[in-house]
């Protein structure tokens, strides 16, 4: 039988993700005894985390919450936004309100959210080049056209930015959103300078856009430089904020949150309702404990002195074997991207 007939038009937009098909690759390759060190995904070392902190965590909210294992509201615990509220407000300077919050099934849940509530098919997406690739797939099989705007040292070159505006508004054609990682770039592994990220701001407003910032590595800062968030920065209500426990408390956990306002807020709980309804509830609970007793704040400095003991390793290792090779060195995240020759294999 064939059942391509009974596949919807938006079923022609669906590809594979290219991260996991690189996974699945490397998971057959060590199971033929292929000794390898996989840099697929940016995963979180296991042995940073603190496992028996949050092993103890989940049984006891499992045995003392009966609440642990029913539905929650679908925009989160009301005590976890409180909580996230007040975290973001220590650690981003973001001033929003536990109402303003939306947990998901991690910062992808939440983007793919977020493109259910905003894209429409056709619409134009700006995007950093080179970009996370799963959520510029999670975009387009929603029908979202994709331009690209190239990034360097400091982040995305506004200066190409505002070009390529120019040029789509005089084809008359519709830009939705500039879509960014201004922290700890994935893949590139930079971080966005603060002009650029005012300029990147004041481009948004002139053009009357929104911002979608995502803040997975916003607290993975390997030195004292403070660049602001471009949440902390707005000042017209135009970003929306997505960010994520996954690389604090493991992707595992999948707890994610969106800040947003008004319609949109209301539009992202409606459409979050039949698909998930909640974001894991074991999963928000331990968060909560987490933040609440301060682990986050026991456990974070040391995880980022191992990461960063981590990250000057591999460039070492970089500069030592491979001659006149051109990379960057970054300041946050977990992502180092290599340019090779093109006639390198």
């Amino acid at each position: 039988m064939s059942y391509n007939r009974f596949l919807s038009g938006r079923a022609n937009w669906i590809k594979p993700s290219a991260l996991s098909l690189i996974m699945s690759m490397a998971v057959e390759l060590k199971k033929k005894g292929v000794e390898l060190i996989s840099l697929a995904a940016g995963d979180p070392d296991p042995n940073i985390i603190p496992r028996g902190v949050l092993g103890d965590l989940a049984m006891e909210v499992i045995k003392n919450n009966p609440l642990s294992v029913l539905y929650t509201p679908t925009n989160g615990i009301p005590d976890l936004r409180e909580e996230l509220s007040a975290f973001l407000n220590r650690y981003e300077n973001i001033h929003t309100s536990p109402d303003n919050l939306v947990i998901t099934v991690g910062g992808s849940g939440a983007l793919d959210l977020l493109g259910r509530v905003l894209i429409d098919p056709g619409d134009i997406i700006l995007s950093d080049n080179p970009a996370y690739i799963n959520t510029l797939l999670a975009f387009k099989q929603l029908g979202g056209i994709l331009e690209p705007i190239a990034v360097d040292e400091d982040g995305m070159k506004t200066y190409l930015l505002e070009e390529k505006i120019e040029n789509i508004l005089g084809m008359g054609r519709k830009i939705k959103f500039i879509y960014t990682i201004a922290t700890g770039q994935n893949p590139m592994g930079v971080t966005m300078s603060l002009d650029r990220r005012r300029e990147l701001l004041e481009i948004a407003s002139k053009y009357d856009l929104l911002i979608v910032e995502d803040a997975a590595y916003n607290f993975m800062k390997y030195n004292d430089q403070n660049v602001p968030s471009l949440k902390s920065l707005d000042e017209d209500g135009r970003v929306i904020m997505v960010g994520t426990f996954s690389k604090v408390i493991g992707t595992g956990f999948r707890i994610g949150w969106i800040i947003a306002e008004d319609v949109i807020l209301k539009k992202i709980i409606m459409e979050k309702q039949p698909i998930d309804f909640c974001a894991p509830t074991i999963s928000q609970y331990i968060s909560l404990e987490y933040l609440r007793r301060g682990f986050f704040e026991k456990y974070h400095l040391n995880a980022l002195q191992k990461y960063k003991v981590k990250r000057d390793v591999m460039i070492n290792a970089l500069q030592e074997n491979l001659e006149n090779i051109v990379f960057t060195k970054p300041i946050a995240g977990m992502f180092i991207m290599l340019f090779l020759k093109p006639s390198i294999d």
